[in-house]
């Protein structure tokens, strides 16, 4: 075999390990794409269906009463099916203690600075969220905020956290007062 019939052959096989690669990544990326669409199918298909018996909620938050649930921490709230959101005004010093839940907590500062002490990776962090910035708790991750500063806090909780519906404050906001 001649040097240019091997370079040859070793460019050959070079774009058929490519081809095979690019087929194998297309196949991976359809496989995902068709799981992501048959659940996003399911979802409609179970949002629609509930049609029937959801009731569309329209109210203006500003209207919504606020209640001190501790010492500078004043929340409004509502809640669907599903899910549910807060506002937290927190005056700077306010302190929402060491607690848990089973519940994704989305929280968003939409005004302010507040300390967070958390789990991450296992350890114990201390992280800071001023305006604008997000931070997102799994269910069950443990967490603690201090307002450094005057704080607006949105929070989203899915599901609906099931020890707000009562009007009794979970023990971990009574250690607040």
């Amino acid at each position: 075999m001649t040097v240019a019939n091997i370079a040859k052959a070793d460019i050959l096989n070079a774009f058929n390990f490519r081809l095979a690669t690019n087929f194998k990544s297309i196949i991976a990326a359809l496989g995902i794409a068709t799981l992501f669409v048959s659940h996003t199918a399911n979802a409609q298909i179970t949002t629609k269906d509930s049609i029937a018996t959801s009731k569309v909620q329209h109210f203006n938050f500003d209207d919504l009463e606020s209640e001190t649930i501790g010492e500078g921490i004043k929340r409004k709230w509502f809640h669907g099916e599903k899910g549910q959101m807060t506002i937290f005004n927190l005056e700077k010093g306010a302190h929402i203690p060491w607690h848990q839940h089973p519940n994704e907590q989305i929280t968003y500062i939409m005004s302010g600075k507040v300390k967070i002490k958390t789990m991450i990776d296992g350890i114990e962090t201390f992280v800071e969220v001023k305006t604008g910035e997000v931070i997102v708790f799994p269910e069950n991750v443990p967490h603690e905020f201090w307002a450094l500063e005057e704080t607006v806090d949105l929070d989203v909780h899915v599901p609906v956290r099931e020890d707000w519906l009562s009007k009794e404050l979970p023990e971990y906001l009574k250690k607040s007062k």
